[in-house]
Formats: C-alpha cells, structure tokens, sequence
C-alpha cells in the first residue's frame, strides 16, 4: 500500500464523521468553559426600607418601600406643624432557612 500525497487512510465517509465528531466536541467544551465562568446567582431576597423622619420631633419611622419613594420626597405634615420627609432607602437582606430533614 503506497500512499502518495493527498491521500488518507481514511474514506471521505469516515473523514466527514471524524470532523462532526470533533466539531461537537469543540463546541461542548467551548458551552461548558462558558458556564463556568458565569456569574452564578444568588438566592438571596432582598426587602427594601423607607426611612420617615417628622422634621419637628426628628421622630423616624421605617416602611416598607413604596413606588415612587425617593429621599427629601414630603409626604405631609407630622405633630407639631412639622413635615414628613423621607429621610433614606435601605435594602436589608434576608436569611434563607434551608434546613435539612
């Protein structure tokens, strides 16, 4: 068996499914790499805080946020003729309980 240049070992049938296979492979690595390097997510919930403070008193109240909360947004008058301001927002985080059984 002589081989002279341009010829394989291999039939073109064969050499057509050494290529699939080895493009598939590429591409499987290539789809893992990528998924190792995503940020992964957090399951992590999150509350948000509005903080009111009565500008007579300095009295302050936390709620929850409302849409359309912003700081230094008067949302009306306190005790003694004093306004009610929105004074910060806050996000506290909460603990997931995943207990095993």
């Amino acid at each position: 068996m002589q081989f002279s240049s341009g010829t394989s070992i291999f039939s073109p049938e064969v050499q057509g499914i050494l290529t699939l296979v080895l493009l598939a492979a590429t591409l499987a690595l290539f789809y893992y790499a990528m998924i190792q390097m995503s940020p992964k997510k957090t399951q992590e919930e999150v509350e948000v805080k509005t903080v009111i403070t009565c500008t007579s008193t300095g009295q302050t109240t936390e709620r929850a946020f409302q849409k359309g909360d912003y700081v230094g947004k008067i949302l009306g008058e306190c005790e003694n003729s004093g306004q009610s301001v929105i004074t910060s927002i806050f996000e506290v985080k909460k603990e997931i309980n995943k207990s095993k059984k």
